[in-house]
């Protein structure tokens, strides 16, 4: 039996066994490179064209893989993931390079694409021109079957961009990982070619820029830019229903990328034909690609973000206490509020993390859905001042000083993402500031979350104290 005969058995057995995404994604564009038999031991090679692929698929399948390999082959004793022979995988290589997107207005060829060939310093420069959170990248990315279809065609998007899934729109509700997928694709691309011109963008944003160009009489500019992306990612598209010009442009910022081979994500927090009024050209186009339904976060996935995420932090969360937060709280962004608010008592006050401190922070309640509850503005006012000890009086006021501008902008940022409210009522609520004085402070703490490790533990311990304010005033 040769390498390529036994790889085919098994890729047959596995195709039944796994799901058809993760089949599709992670076996399919694995090949064997050769089949060592000895009286010892039999070792079966395969390779793949990737190292990021191939790695991860090795963490993922290499027990599947082997069970499946010894039912055909008995004595079969291991399989070496090895990507140091991609060099002989020359039909791998091929398929690669003719679905690399081509270099037309500022978008990558093969030439300017070459794979794992960026830099550190490259790389890291790329992704904030994009416009992408650092920690938002696969590795991070916890699977289970509430979002396995969105993962893997998350993959597959990143792998041949402009190929696989055009648009992808990703829905759901709020903290199901959309907006993570969405730059984890970001990250891939920019991982191959950091000169690949990606932007991630929110609807919002898209808006304003529409606004202030034809008000500034830059839409020539505007236009220009935003149609020579090769990566276009809109998060929350729902935003632009209702906006007849916003639409316009955005069609043809459409029209001007997809078809030319770049590539369009798209989410939102409802599937395209409930977004209302949206015009019927725009809801065709995105009904062209992959729609996928990101639903909430299963007990296990929860359980599993939490330790993730713990281990990022340095913090030892026993297994019983990341369940119990798990089975209170079930939107992901109130899991990383809960833990950073732990984290905070463990290392400031010495607590030791037990079932006790658990329910001191987030409560006995079993199965509360904090994500479709509403927050209330003031929760967010008071959660804020608590966290700064200043008054909401101070928080809301003129003064300037560098610690209540700090205060106010994590406090603008909490009420955009967690309430419903406009930018206007947001500047209205903090001594009138107008709503590009709010978008500017809401932007700026995005950025920096990002970065600065202080400001993401005092926004995640707002968080948790807002959805626990919000909770009991719900009774």
């Amino acid at each position: 039996m040769t390498a390529e005969d036994l790889w085919k058995r098994i890729r047959d057995s596995l195709e039944v066994t796994l799901s058809q995404g993760y089949f599709s994604m992670w076996i399919k564009p694995i090949q064997a490179i050769s089949l060592h038999e000895s009286p010892e031991k039999t070792l079966l090679t395969i390779s793949s064209s990737s190292s990021y692929h191939l790695k991860m698929a090795e963490q993922r399948f290499s027990a599947q893989i082997l069970e499946a390999g010894k039912q055909i082959l008995p004595t079969l004793s291991d399989i070496r993931f090895s990507f140091e022979h991609v060099g002989q995988n020359n039909m791998l290589q091929k398929n690669l390079e003719s679905d690399a997107p081509t270099r037309e207005h500022g978008r990558p060829t093969e030439q300017s694409a070459p794979l794992f060939s960026s830099t550190e310093s490259s790389y890291s420069s790329a992704i904030r021109r994009a416009g992408l959170r650092e920690d938002y990248i696969f590795e991070t990315f916890a699977v289970s079957t509430s979002n396995e279809m969105a993962h893997a065609a998350a993959i597959a998007v990143s792998q041949n961009p402009g190929k696989a899934y055009n648009p992808l729109f990703l829905y759901g509700g709020v903290g199901v990982g959309k907006t993570h997928l969405m730059q984890a694709v970001g990250h891939n691309i920019l991982k191959k070619d950091p000169n690949a011109s990606i932007a991630y963008i929110t609807g919002e944003q898209f808006t304003n820029e529409i606004v202030a160009g034809i008000q500034q009489k830059k839409m020539i500019q505007l236009k220009s830019r935003l149609r020579n992306y090769s990566v276009l990612l809109v998060d929350d598209i729902q935003f632009i229903a209702g906006k007849e010009a916003v639409q316009e442009e955005f069609f043809h910022t459409f029209n001007a990328i997809a078809p030319l081979g770049g590539q369009i994500i798209l989410t939102s927090d409802r599937a395209p034909q409930e977004i209302h009024p949206l015009e019927d050209r725009l809801k065709s186009r995105f009904e062209a690609g992959l729609i996928i339904d990101i639903q909430q976060p299963t007990f296990e996935l929860r359980t599993a973000i939490l330790l993730i995420k713990a281990k990022k932090l340095q913090l030892n969360l026993p297994m019983d206490c990341a369940q119990k937060i798990a089975s209170v709280i079930e939107s992901t962004r109130k899991l990383e509020g809960a833990l950073a608010k732990l984290h905070s008592e463990h290392m400031l006050f010495k607590k030791p993390i037990t079932l006790s401190l658990i329910e001191e922070i987030v409560g006995t309640s079993q199965s509360v859905s904090y994500s479709k509850q509403k927050v209330h503005p003031q929760d967010v006012i008071r959660a804020v001042a608590e966290q700064f000890h200043i008054t909401t009086k101070s928080l809301k006021g003129p003064a300037r000083s560098k610690e209540l501008v700090r205060a106010r902008h994590i406090a603008m940022f909490l009420l955009r993402e967690e309430s419903e409210i406009t930018l206007q009522d947001i500047g209205e609520m903090f001594n009138g500031r107008d709503h590009t004085s709010v978008m500017h402070a809401v932007e700026k703490v995005k950025t920096q979350i990002t970065q600065d490790e202080v400001m993401k533990t005092q926004v995640n311990a707002a968080i948790s104290t807002i959805s626990f304010a919000s909770s009991t005033f719900q009774g």
